[in-house]
Order: C-alpha cells, then sequence, then structure tokens
C-alpha cells in the first residue's frame, strides 16, 4: 500500500516550543519542545483526526503535494487502510451492508472494521479486496 502523507508545517512559535498545524486536517494540532519532537506529535495528532473523520462518518480530504516549508507526515497503515476503505466505499456508494455481502460476511464485521475495534489489518484489508482496491506495501 502506498503511504499516505499529508503535508504539515512546523514552526518555533517560542523558544523550546514547536508548532505543527496541517492546513487540509485542521483538526490535527500538536507542538514539541523540539522540532525532533513535534514531527513525532504531528504523526499521532494527524492519526487521531483521520480517526475521528473515519468514526464520524464524515469526508476526510485527501492528500495533497507538499509545498515549500512543509514536511510529510504518514498515516499508520491501519489508519491508511480504513480511511481508503472509507473513500472507495463512499465513490461506489455502498452501504456497511453492501460491503458485508461483497465480503460474504456479517454486516457486524463490517462494522468492526470501520470503528477500528477488534479488526485486524488483514480483515480490513480483505475489505478493501472486495471494494477492488489491492493494496501493496512500499519501503
Amino acid at each position: 500500500m502506498t503511504p499516505i502523507t499529508y503535508p504539515a508545517r512546523i514552526e518555533e512559535v517560542e523558544p523550546g516550543e514547536f508548532l505543527v498545524t496541517f492546513t487540509d486536517v485542521p483538526e490535527a494540532l500538536t507542538s514539541g519542545a523540539t522540532y525532533a519532537e513535534a514531527i513525532g506529535e504531528a504523526a499521532d495528532a494527524l492519526a487521531v483526526a483521520m480517526e475521528g473523520y473515519i468514526l464520524e462518518g464524515r469526508e476526510a480530504p485527501r492528500p495533497r503535494p507538499i509545498e515549500a516549508g512543509e514536511v510529510e507526515i504518514g498515516l499508520s497503515p491501519a489508519i491508511a487502510a480504513r480511511f481508503l476503505l472509507v473513500s472507495a466505499m463512499r465513490d461506489q456508494a455502498l452501504s456497511k451492508v453492501a460491503l458485508a455481502e461483497l465480503m460474504h460476511r456479517d454486516e457486524k464485521v463490517v462494522r468492526r472494521i470501520l470503528s477500528g475495534k477488534n479488526a485486524s489489518l488483514d480483515l480490513t484489508l480483505e475489505a478493501l479486496g472486495a471494494v477492488g482496491i489491492r493494496p501493496t506495501l512500499a519501503a
């Protein structure tokens, strides 16, 4: 699966405080005492924000190319896979029941996948396959 990354800006707002903002994902906001710490916190903030989009059923912004002065922050594979699944379901106008039928599984399985609770990455990848996405890992 190609890594999903979002551009972030990291600015030193005062000595010992680096603020991280995502123009496309305003809910992802964090800071760190050092630049390196801010980078680490940025990944967590992005994950929490994207998780919110998925759980609330809101359309998440698609990643855009990085611009000058920005850094790329990646989503974890598990959240990226769920993000792709929700996007594909929306694009194909698939309900949870319809996806479950494509997977030959109970609708409860789809709800578990979308909630991120008690669903393995393998199960999420199976759901992606059912909507026509064949993910591969990238280094």
